[in-house]
């Protein structure tokens, strides 16, 4: 078996209680990740990528659905073994800055998930180990990070440690939540390399959520699309890219800016802003702003069809 982890149908609802509504922040999810393989969730603001991240990582429990992790439903792994689930699956977080202890220094920050664990036979080895890893990572001399503070160090410099931190444990799955965004232009390159020599050195999976299209074309070997908690469009990168078939993946892409400057492409606009989970159906959720959209499409809801061997869309106007 080469998946690692499998969704069927997962949903994670909220009620608004004082306005008596239903939130669909992820609204029928399936899909799985291959051991070693990357997958990168793309989509505008609000259309569910970080929730769908939190439960992947079991930070919340989904409403409906299940979540099987090496073939095993993650609510029973976390009742028998909750250590063995948080070593396994590990996550990289937007904001370095929100990430750790202010109060703690580095030394401290990489050694205590290694304490946790059970990793190291004391205090020294442990310290070894995070020294090593972070050579590995390009920080060096290491020694001179681990008596110093989270506020001491740059954005770069911490989202390294964060990295660092997750892979210590030599986890089998990471969940990236959109972890270059919040830093500047000038290094965001070298930490994306940085994440993705670490991950394939150690053959871990990851799960890459971003807004940018070019980053996640770099990095990922499999695309998710998702519009409004559901997955659209899914695939290898390189069909999803170069070979789009739903219209919203079609006009994320056209709008996406090219590294080769003299290249000539349609921008196809999208009407409006993107709508709120909130009582969103029985019809296509893109409808109102799709620029195929029928009466058909606001009626029902396009089943997810295989268009070629691994690749599937949800749409009644494919091509």
């Amino acid at each position: 078996m080469n998946s690692l982890m499998r969704l069927n149908n997962v949903v994670k609802w909220y009620v608004e209680k004082r306005k008596n509504q239903i939130i669909k922040a992820v609204d029928g999810v399936s899909f799985s990740i291959d051991r070693g393989t990357i997958l990168g969730i793309i989509g505008e603001s609000g259309c569910g990528k970080s929730t769908l991240g939190r439960l992947l990582i079991a930070l919340e429990n989904p409403t409906d659905g299940s979540i099987e992790f090496e073939g095993e439903k993650i609510e029973h792994i976390l009742k028998k073994n909750p250590l063995k689930f948080r070593r396994s699956c590990q996550m990289i977080f937007q904001n370095p800055f929100d990430t750790f202890d202010p109060r703690d220094d580095i030394e401290k920050v990489l050694t205590t998930p290694l304490k946790v664990h059970n990793i190291g036979g004391s205090q020294e080895e442990r310290l070894d180990i995070c020294i090593k890893t972070m050579e590995d990572a390009g920080i060096r001399p290491a020694m001179d990070y681990m008596n110093r503070y989270p506020h001491e160090l740059s954005g770069g410099q911490l989202q390294r440690i964060s990295i660092i931190r997750s892979m210590l444990l030599n986890p089998k799955l990471i969940i990236a939540d959109e972890p270059v965004s919040m830093l500047d232009v000038s290094v965001r390159a070298d930490i994306i390399n940085t994440l993705l020599e670490l991950t394939r050195k150690r053959e871990t999976s990851m799960v890459f959520i971003s807004h940018d299209i070019a980053t996640t074309r770099y990095i990922s070997d499999m695309i998710a699309v998702m519009y409004l908690g559901r997955i659209v469009e899914m695939g290898k990168t390189d069909d999803v890219i170069h070979n789009p078939k739903h219209p919203y993946t079609k006009a994320l892409i056209s709008n996406c800016a090219s590294i080769n400057p003299l290249e000539k492409k349609d921008v196809i606009k999208i009407a409006g802003e993107p709508p709120t989970p909130i009582g969103t159906g029985p019809g296509c959720y893109f409808y109102e702003r799709c620029y195929k959209a029928s009466k058909k499409c606001e009626k029902s809801y396009p089943d997810m069809v295989e268009i070629e061997k691994g690749h599937y869309a949800s749409c009644y106007y494919l091509g």
